[in-house]
């Protein structure tokens, strides 16, 4: 599994992608997804994914949630970050590492939660990379989920192996109003879904892009 999964983004250097970063301290994963678009040498949309978790109560996580995390960071799924918070610092040089103009990948434009990013904001700005902020409701989430549905259904969504992120699909649960809008309700979800919400804020930026006038 390393090997094809070195093999599928040595294919997509060089290509255009959004991304999404949705953020945690203690219990929840941290996850970066970038999303790229049917392009040049591209025929699908195509989904990468990192994920942090403290490395402190990893064991009683592992009880909680019933997932072998430390299984999965020797997998490459995830990571552990020493201590018993998620290190900003790991997310930021990971986030600057990818975006590494394009020797590595075409980052368009991240997207962020504004809750917890309001420190990693500025510096990741100061590294020249593209910020919008995305807020957690239903008029910014729910677009991007019902068209990344529509791309998985219409087999027009691939995503690179990994089974920490298999896990967050599963856990997803969803409200929905009356207006038949949607959006993925971390309170009402049973264990971490933040690899897939990572992977919504990449659509939904990625929606926005499409809908930008031509230079």
């Amino acid at each position: 599994a390393p090997e094809r999964r070195a093999a599928v983004r040595e294919y997509l250097r060089g290509k255009k992608c959004y991304g999404g970063l949705d953020l945690s301290t203690t219990t929840d994963l941290t996850a970066l997804a970038l999303l790229f678009p049917p392009q040049a040498g591209l025929e699908s949309w195509v989904v990468l994914f990192w994920a942090w978790r403290p490395e402190d109560g990893t064991l009683e996580a592992e009880q909680r949630d019933h997932v072998p995390y430390r299984d999965w960071a020797r997998a490459g799924f995830l990571e552990l970050c020493p201590g018993d918070m998620v290190d900003f610092s790991m997310v930021e040089e990971t986030v600057a590492a990818v975006a590494a103009a394009v020797d590595v990948f075409d980052l368009d434009t991240l997207g962020v939660d504004p809750y917890l990013s309001r420190t990693l904001t500025p510096r990741l700005m100061e590294r020249h990379i593209p910020v919008i902020e995305v807020p957690q409701d239903m008029k910014n989430l729910s677009p991007a989920m019902k068209e990344a549905e529509r791309l998985i259904r219409a087999h027009q969504m691939l995503h690179e192996h990994n089974t920490a992120a298999r896990w967050c699909f599963g856990n997803v649960r969803c409200a929905v109003d009356g207006n038949e809008n949607i959006k993925p309700m971390k309170n009402r979800s049973t264990g971490r879904i933040d690899m897939t919400v990572a992977w919504i804020i990449a659509m939904a930026v990625a929606l926005l892009a499409a809908a930008r006038p031509p230079d």
